[in-house]
């Protein structure tokens, strides 16, 4: 039973992190002459990540090129947080760390 509170505690956390506000989030991409780009990461196991990256080449509205580059990278390892779970009482859950990501174009 406890494991699926852990689990469940985990995944309410991770729903809250998504409701982060990002006032530089395109809605639209220009597709005219562009390369729009898009990054994640995942958690494949205890000790791995994976890093996608997706280019789509944009020319006169349409998408002339799409590349995606998986890459294996170390994980960060884990991390003890407090949640909340459904009934409102505090507990403490173990989560996986997660990368920031920083674009820098030229």
């Amino acid at each position: 039973m406890s494991s699926k509170l852990t689990a469940l505690c985990a995944l309410l956390l991770v729903f809250a992190s998504c409701a982060e506000k990002n006032d530089d989030k395109v809605k639209t991409v220009d597709q005219n002459g562009s390369v729009e780009m898009k990054v994640g990461i995942s958690h494949l196991n205890d000790s791995l990540d994976i890093m996608k990256t997706e280019n789509i080449f944009w020319i006169k509205g349409m998408a002339v090129k799409k590349v995606i580059r998986l890459d294996t990278i170390p994980s960060l390892g884990s991390t003890k947080e407090v949640a909340e779970n459904t009934k409102g009482d505090d507990t403490t859950v173990t989560i996986k760390k997660n990368y920031q990501i920083f674009i820098t174009v030229k």
